[in-house]
């Protein structure tokens, strides 16, 4: 029998177990019933709950392949005393299970808690809460502050100083648009798309991702803010006109949404990646796990459900062309726009024909539609980071990001503008399908670091023409053969002329040189590449350097590139070359 925890963190937001804040536990079990777990774990939870007290409080579980999830609402001030009453809940069902006798008793156990709640209970900072929700006022809170209003509003305290409510003038404090964006890929390309949407617009827009922070044109911080710490930061900010916040899969799992009461909801896709964490084994339990987003959509207390009538808030937009969430969507019971490549795509019609949100392409244009109303955006063409419409996810990053705008009432000119702006450079879009002219040749640099990305990247390249064509590709150590394989065998439906498989030095974790390059050479050739056709690199720039040297007119390369980026970007830049 094995019985081992594997995580126990605090949940300061609504989450996919539940939509209270709480404290939850991953867990792996095998050799034993799961559900038995669950439920004698859930006896013990029940149990402490009422000793201390918390009689409004329950309980909630997943069980997964191998494992389970167990969570227990919880005071928002006491969410550290949360985390130690589940796990006493989770020792207490290992020790009877296993027949091991306890250390201590449940009393001490429970005096002991008791003790730790009171040591962080904040009954001022449940009464500003309290009266925040009453007056419809936006709130923010994490372990130093609490705020009230967002961006130019905005109003922050130390928790340690909190203001007494009868001196807050509470008209003060607003909201500003906002949305949420995730995906597994194509999230941080929409949510520049948007910035550069709300810009022409007319308003500053904030933004969250996983690789920086942003409020205009400013980069507020490098790194990976697509959890609550990032949108806090980023709706404090005095400056923050509107909001879009990329939220991802590790950040929803670890602590659940950062905020309720969002305008609008962007999912771009769903595919396999990142399985094996926190419970989340299946791409169907990810697609799961991205649809908290709904959860956070401010709702629709008017006409709720009626697609026919026009609904400016809270909707859902979703991408009709992917069958994880064609599947999922009756289970959610949101308003929804959909869109899709194709105009003719079963969901979306019968959307269409309810007179719901729709967006789509139609002889090369994207269109937009909603009741009796429709619009042409922008042609195809006319949008630089489709490369001419070789690059179809590109084409569905734009169809989503027009849904979305329209959700925020954005003018038809203002997305427009931008979309024709957007361009798959460093600059716009740094890391995702950049485009390079090098020696009257193309080259496209992107960091695609899974099959579904990797595929819309082969695609793309093999839908455009060229005399030659070079791939390079290189991957982190911590992928399985299989990853490595899958990868590989996908980069090749670009049908390649020559291949170069970069080391990752700083990247092995775990495996000896050369082992990775390997891989890919092996794929190459089980394929049908010639061995002279491929080339290892010791890094990614010397790959790169490689086929810079190689370029004619008119070749075409393919640059997949997980490190050695700037250097790569000063190389593609060089005034030699180009």
């Amino acid at each position: 029998m094995i019985l081992s925890l594997d995580d126990n963190r605090r949940l300061t937001g609504k989450n996919l177990l539940s939509d209270r804040p709480g404290a939850i536990i991953d867990a792996f079990v095998s050799g034993i019933d799961k559900v038995t777990v669950v439920n004698v774990w859930s006896t013990y939870a029940k149990q402490l709950l009422n000793a201390v007290n918390w009689l409004d409080e329950t309980t909630f579980s997943r069980v997964f392949e191998d494992g389970i999830s167990i969570a227990i609402s919880a005071p928002l001030d006491a969410l550290y005393a949360a985390c130690d009453l589940n796990e006493l809940a989770w020792q207490l069902t290992c020790d009877e299970l296993t027949q091991t006798p306890s250390e201590e008793s449940i009393s001490a156990a429970i005096s002991l808690l008791k003790q730790t709640i009171v040591e962080e209970v904040n009954p001022k900072l449940l009464e500003l809460i309290k009266q925040s929700t009453f007056n419809n006022i936006v709130y923010l809170v994490d372990d130093d502050e609490f705020s009230l209003g967002y961006g130019p509003s905005s109003q922050s305290w130390p928790i340690s100083a909190l203001p007494d409510v009868s001196s807050l003038n509470w008209s003060q404090y607003k909201s500003i648009p906002l949305a949420y964006v995730t995906g597994t890929n194509g999230k941080s390309t929409s949510v520049r798309i948007m910035s550069q949407i709300i810009k022409q617009a007319g308003k500053c827009c904030g933004v969250t991702s996983t690789d920086f922070i942003r409020v205009g044109d400013n980069i507020i911080d490098h790194g990976d803010y697509s959890g609550p710490g990032g949108a806090r930061m980023l709706l404090r900010h005095p400056d923050t006109e509107t909001a879009i916040l990329e939220v991802a899969r590790g950040g929803i799992l670890r602590r659940g949404l950062p905020i309720d009461n969002v305008d609008a909801a962007l999912i771009t896709n769903i595919a396999e990646d990142h399985l094996g964490q926190y419970g989340i084994n299946t791409v169907s339990a990810l697609a799961q796990d991205k649809a908290v987003v709904a959860k956070g959509l401010l709702p629709n207390k008017e006409n709720k459900g009626q697609e026919n009538n026009r609904l400016d808030k809270g909707r859902l937009v979703l991408n009709a062309d992917d069958e994880h969430l064609v599947a999922l969507a009756p289970d959610l019971p949101v308003t929804k726009s959909w869109f899709s490549l194709h105009e003719d795509n079963t969901t979306l019609q019968q959307h269409k024909k309810n007179g719901g949100a729709v967006c789509f392409v139609r002889e090369q244009q994207l269109v937009y539609s909603y009741g009796n109303e429709e619009s042409i955006i922008i042609a195809v063409n006319d949008i630089p980071m489709t490369l001419n419409g070789a690059a179809l996810h590109n084409i569905q990053n734009a169809l989503g990001a027009i849904a979305l705008a329209k959700c925020l009432n954005i003018e038809n000119k203002a997305i427009k503008i931008a979309l024709s702006n957007f361009a798959s450079n460093v600059e716009d879009n740094p890391g995702r399908g950049n485009h390079f002219s090098v020696k009257n040749a193309e080259v496209i640099m992107d960091f695609a670091h899974n099959v579904h990305s990797m595929e819309a990247m082969a695609v793309t390249t093999a839908n455009m023409r060229a005399k030659r064509k070079f791939l390079m590709l290189s991957h982190a150590g911590d992928r399985t053969d299989d990853e490595i394989i899958n990868m590989t065998k996908t980069a090749l439906k670009m049908q390649p002329d020559f291949i170069i498989a970069a080391e990752l030095a700083p990247y092995l974790r775990g495996r000896t040189l050369g082992e990775v390059p390997q891989l890919i050479v092996d794929t190459a050739l089980a394929y049908g590449m010639k061995r002279d056709k491929i080339y290892i690199a010791d890094s990614p720039h010397e790959g790169a350097k490689h086929i810079v040297e190689q370029l004619h007119e008119k070749d075409l390369a393919l640059l997949m590139v997980l490190s050695d980026r700037e250097e790569i970007i000063e190389l593609l830049l060089d005034k030699a070359f180009v």
